[in-house]
C-alpha cells in the first residue's frame, strides 16, 4: 500500500513536472514570435531610414551642383564689370593687409573711398 501511495505521489509530481515544463516552453515560443516580430519592425525601419538618406544625400548633391554655378556665375559678372572688378580687387587687398597707399595707387581709387572700402572691411572683422 506504501509503495502504491508513493507511486501516486511520484506520478502526481512527474505530471506536475510535465505541465509546468510544457507552459514553459509554449513561454518561450512565444516570447521568440514577439521578438522575432519586433526584429521584423526594426528592419523595416531601419530600411526606411537608409532610403531617406539616400534621398537626402542626392538632393544635397544637387543643391552644392546648383551653388557651384551660382557662384562661378557670380565671379564671371564680378569680372566683367571692370569697375566692380577693381573694387574687388581692393577689397582682396585689403583683406590680405594692404594699407591705403597700395590700395589707391594699385586701384586707382580715390582716398575717400580707399577709405572707406578699409573701415567697412576691417568692421566686418
Amino acid at each position: 500500500m506504501v509503495a502504491l501511495g508513493v507511486s501516486l505521489v511520484a506520478l502526481a509530481f512527474a505530471s506536475y513536472i510535465w505541465f509546468k515544463s510544457k507552459r514553459n516552453k509554449q513561454e518561450s515560443e512565444a516570447s521568440v514570435v514577439t521578438l522575432q516580430s519586433q526584429l521584423e519592425s526594426l528592419r523595416k525601419q531601419m530600411m526606411e531610414l537608409h532610403t531617406g538618406a539616400i534621398g537626402m544625400g542626392q538632393r544635397l548633391q544637387s543643391v552644392e551642383g546648383a551653388m557651384q554655378q551660382v557662384n562661378d556665375r557670380q565671379q564671371e559678372l564680378t569680372m566683367q564689370d571692370p569697375e566692380r572688378r577693381l573694387y574687388s580687387r581692393a577689397a582682396k587687398m585689403v583683406e590680405l593687409g594692404a594699407d591705403l597707399d597700395e590700395v589707391m595707387s594699385e586701384c586707382e581709387l580715390p582716398k575717400a573711398e580707399a577709405e572707406l572700402l578699409i573701415s567697412l572691411r576691417k568692421g566686418r572683422s
